[in-house]
This record gives C-alpha cells, structure tokens and sequence, in this order.
C-alpha cells in the first residue's frame, strides 16, 4: 500500500456495538502508524465517539469520521476533532438521507456517504448510493461549502469511474485492493490512471 499512489490509509474501528463486528485496537492501529507512510483516515463505527477521539489523535490521525447515527453529541464530537488539529468527518449510513446531515455541513470537511451497511466488508455496492451523491453534491454546491464527498463500501474499478463522474472525491476500498496481488495497479484502476 505505501507503495501506490493512494493519499489515506481509513481505518474502520469497530466496537462490536454500533456495528456487530469488531475491529482494530490500539495495538493493531500502532503498528499500522509505524509502518505506514501514508496519512490515516479513522472510520468510528461506534457509540460513543468521543472516547475514542483523543486516541485516533495520539495514533497519527488526518481524518476523524463520526457517525450520524445514534449519536447525540455531533456538534461537541466535530469541535473536539478541530480543536484537536484533525479534518472532520460525518458519516450516514444507506438508509439515512442526506438532508438529515445537511445541518452539518458547514461544520465537516468530509461527507462519507456509505454505499454498504457498516461492519462487514466484501459487500456489494447499493446502487441508489449515485442519486445520494448527486443530492449531496447539489446541496454543498448550492451553500458554496468547501465539503468533500467520500464513498465507502462495494468501491471497484466498475464503479469508481461513474463516482467521480458523479461528484465524489474520495473513494474507500478494502476488499478490491486488498485481494489484488498489485495493489499499485489496484489503487491506479480506482483513480482512472
């Protein structure tokens, strides 16, 4: 991986609460800082983000990303994350729409819109995620917000085209990359070069 041309490594820390499946504890995630030369992108699929924020910090983090979704404490989550030096962002799952976010958006640098429902990779990319991104991307150009969009979950190279195409500018893949033997050409098939 440090060797393709991806920006971010996103790490999915899991719970095994908010999301059934658990993943990546702090000593997983040291050693992953120590080896990778590539910035990290922290996905909280978990209640209670703010116990885990101050840690994602310590562990090297560029990006925080939050959860919409049974979370009381967004507005005090996304201050504590720029206070603490790092890009926000705010997370929905399939089935939660965007104007339930929309709120948000001055607040967030990233909008993570996930197109498979959190805790399990492998999954298949849900299809109504592309009338998402375009609603999503009219709204943050609509309010002149400088707000990026993020596609997590079923990302590949059959897809990545029409997302970009689409207005996304960040795309997560775990499986594709992952399972490819050149993981160069892998990351350069989802980035069209």
């Amino acid at each position: 991986i440090n060797n393709t041309n991806c920006e971010y490594i996103h790490i999915d820390v899991m719970d095994g609460t908010f999301v059934p499946s658990s993943a990546f504890d702090s000593d997983t995630i040291k050693k992953i800082n120590l080896l990778s030369k590539k910035k990290l992108d922290f996905h909280l699929m978990v209640n209670n983000p703010s116990s885990y924020i101050e840690n994602c910090v310590k562990q090297g983090a560029s990006i925080i990303t939050i959860h919409l979704e049974e979370n009381t404490n967004i507005n005090k989550d996304i201050k504590f994350i720029k206070d603490l030096g790092c890009k926000v962002g705010l997370a929905i799952n399939p089935n939660t729409s965007i104007k339930e976010a929309s709120k948000f958006l001055k607040d967030i640098d990233i909008l993570l819109l996930m197109s498979v429902f959190p805790g399990r990779g492998g999954q298949k990319f849900i299809n109504k995620t592309y009338s998402k991104i375009k609603f999503a991307n009219s709204l943050i150009n609509q309010k002149k917000l400088n707000v990026k969009i993020e596609i997590d979950g079923g990302v590949d190279n059959r897809v990545s085209n029409k997302l970009f195409d689409i207005g996304a500018n960040i795309l997560v893949s775990g499986s594709y990359v992952v399972k490819n033997k050149n993981k160069y050409h892998a990351v350069s098939t989802l980035k069209n070069q």
